[in-house]
């Protein structure tokens, strides 16, 4: 997002204020040694909320009574503010052009300080417009008293916008804030969000599919146990038809079993018709065969189950004899020695040693067997799984024959009653109104109505899903890493990488935020693996080069801030410069002169790399504007000066009278 820092400023405890402004593109901040220009990428951090205060203690934190930034982001300009000594709040206020005259003590009024939680929040607010980055409400439920996920916060854009001076040139890390877990992991899953792929409708759709999902879910359990549920009555069903049928003494069958479970209310309807008094027939033997064929089949099942009882005891013998003969195998053990006596003829004193060599084939023998012993297969599993087999034939037949037992026990209650001076046409009254019974309970589980709220409901989960389909998020990361990687190769081929580097084909993953040069023989090889400071300093640059230009290309898709700070980037060239206390930089680069020993590469050489690093920063930013409307606003500190660059632009420029030899950020204020 087209983010410009118009000033970073100190109000000081005698109400002085000691700013540093800034204009679009590239901004150089040099000076010597402790003159603060390390601390103003830490200002930035703090003012842009930062729980953490960690302006360099000294000078600046002695005297700070207030910390500022002013700013602009999409044309909308505010200024951010803390004061070191209530750090739980932060001020934020909006102007309508800002004005560096405007800016003294009074201006930070109490009333726009806010806790810094809301503060980050309003800040927030400037670059994302989204509340709830939940994509599922069952992961939200797992959590303590439902709390939500955690939001995008500004504090992961600091990762994409500084580059500290313990971090520019670090082979082990790329990225501000990655080295605590769990902010790196909250930057990584929120960069679908910095880079407009997603957005609170996306959250919103998906938290939704996942509840209609579970509803489908829900239905179509209820759904499987209606249909058992009417599977149990429909059997239950037959038997009460075939007995009432039998009772009336239909030969055949009036209406078959396939059309009373088709229609159940139709059925009644017709069934009122046929079960009358006067098509009862006396003389029918039907219900004497029904019961007959009962007893049958009873005595089948009878028969079915004493064969698996007997199974069952057989498999637990078997279990018994499995598990003594493994307890045996285990007390078992070969002879480890065998002690014989050899045999002497009383008469020659002739030695024998038969008996010796029997006995050592014996051992073997015994050995041989009980490795075959130790190492038979084991049978129990098998044993027991046979079991449960067995176990869950006899339930089920033990079921049936419960069944046949019922309805063997009602035909003889009927003729009984029918010897108790009953009348048969009572009976098949009562077989009528049990049957009307199961076949009202068939009603009441017919699934036409849940067929129909399932069938809506889907409609709704396909229209969400059409929804969703324009957030392809995995293409558009991996979209979004080949256009960074496309950048860094051209942005890489300007530096000096070492010649083992050339050309440079570095590849970098928005899903695992890793960066590694690919040789042509397709090994990677990660940054902690490359030699050089030079190496992992170009790689750094490389990279938020690339990002940057990919987020300009974004414009307001992106929510990233297009601002990049660069502390002390030529410290690989020149390590001594720590201690730069010269009035001039052309006086430093003499004792850098005296300081080398022959073994060392000339000041010169080294003048010449920064110049080109300083020179591909200037081309970068040009040729991002002019391509893109507007260009990152880069912010180096550092110890050179009045180089010369190669697109012909004034180093002075750049500089814009931010060179603190003789004076530091906090400077004596002229009366």
């Amino acid at each position: 997002m087209n983010t410009f820092i118009h000033e970073i400023g100190v109000i000081d405890k005698q109400g002085n204020k000691h700013p540093v402004n800034f204009k679009v593109g590239l901004n150089v901040v040099t000076g010597k040694s402790s003159t603060g220009k390390s601390a103003l990428i830490e200002i930035f951090d703090y003012c842009f909320g930062s729980s953490e205060n960690t302006i360099p203690k000294g000078v600046i934190t002695i005297s700070a009574a207030i910390y500022y930034v002013a700013l602009a982001v999409n044309e909308q300009e505010i200024v951010i503010a803390r004061d070191p000594v209530i750090a739980s709040k932060a001020f934020f206020r909006r102007v309508e052009a800002f004005n560096t005259k405007d800016i003294d003590r009074d201006y930070f009024n109490a009333s726009y300080f806010r806790p810094l939680g809301e503060f980050k929040k309003h800040l927030r607010g400037l670059f994302l417009d989204i509340d709830d980055v939940d994509e599922s409400l069952a992961a939200r439920a797992n959590r303590r008293f439902n709390q939500k996920a955690p939001t995008p916060s500004v504090r992961s854009f600091s990762s994409f916008m500084l580059q500290h001076q313990n971090l520019v040139a670090n082979k082990h890390a790329l990225f501000y804030r990655f080295e605590e877990k769990e902010k790196r992991d909250q930057a990584i899953e929120h960069t679908k969000i910095f880079l407009g792929l997603v957005d609170q409708d996306f959250f919103i759709l998906s938290q939704e599919k996942e509840r209609i999902s579970s509803e489908i879910r829900r239905l179509e359990r209820q759904k499987e146990t209606d249909k058992r549920t009417s599977e149990n009555y429909k059997q239950k069903v037959y038997p009460v038809l075939k007995q009432m049928y039998a009772l009336m003494g239909f030969k055949d069958e009036p209406l078959p079993l396939k059309k009373v479970l088709r229609h159940p209310q139709d059925a009644k309807d017709q069934l009122d018709s046929i079960i009358v008094s006067e098509r009862i027939n006396y003389n029918s033997d039907s219900s004497t065969q029904l019961y007959n064929q009962l007893i049958l089949t009873r005595n089948q099942k009878n028969a079915e189950l004493r064969k698996l009882q007997r199974q069952v005891s057989s498999i637990k013998k078997h279990i018994q004899e499995e598990e003594l003969f493994v307890d045996n195998i285990k007390q078992f053990s070969s002879p480890r020695h065998v002690h014989i006596s050899a045999s002497i003829c009383p008469f020659c004193h002739t030695e024998k040693d038969s008996l010796r060599q029997s006995a050592e084939k014996l051992q073997q023998a015994i050995t041989k067997v009980s490795g075959n012993l130790a190492q038979a297969r084991p049978m129990k599993a098998k044993f027991e799984s046979s079991l449960v087999d067995v176990e869950r034939n006899i339930e089920v037949v033990s079921r049936a024959l419960t069944e046949l037992n019922q309805q063997i026990m009602e035909i003889e209650k009927t003729d009984k009653q029918l010897a108790e001076q009953k009348s048969l046409y009572e009976s098949v009254i009562m077989q009528k109104a049990k049957l009307f019974a199961l076949l009202d309970t068939l009603n009441m589980v017919d699934d036409a109505k849940l067929e129909k709220e399932i069938s809506d409901i889907n409609k709704q989960l396909n229209k969400i899903n059409n929804g969703l389909k324009k957030y392809n998020v995995q293409k558009g990361l991996e979209s979004a890493s080949a256009k960074v990687n496309e950048y860094m190769a051209e942005i890489g081929k300007n530096f000096s990488f070492e010649a083992s580097y050339k050309p440079i084909n570095l590849h970098f993953s928005f899903e695992t935020f890793e960066l590694y040069h690919l040789t042509p023989e397709n090994e990677k090889i990660y940054l902690r693996s490359m030699g050089s400071g030079a190496n992992w300093l170009y790689c750094h640059v490389t990279l938020f080069l690339a990002l940057h230009k990919y987020f300009a290309e974004l414009g307001d898709k992106c929510a990233i801030p297009s601002i990049l700070f660069l502390d002390q980037p030529t410290q690989v060239y020149f390590p001594d410069f720590t201690r730069d206390n010269s009035n001039s930089f052309e006086e430093q680069k003499s004792k850098e002169e005296e300081w080398r020993t022959d073994k060392d590469r000339p000041v010169d050489e080294d003048v010449k790399a920064v110049e080109n690093l300083f020179s591909q920063l200037s081309i970068y930013c040009n040729e991002v504007k002019a391509n893109y409307g507007f260009s990152p606003q880069i912010i180096v500190t550092d110890h050179a000066d009045n180089l010369t660059l190669s697109n012909e632009v004034s180093f002075e420029s750049l500089v814009n009278n931010n060179r603190w030899r003789i004076r530091g950020l906090i400077h004596p204020v002229e009366e």
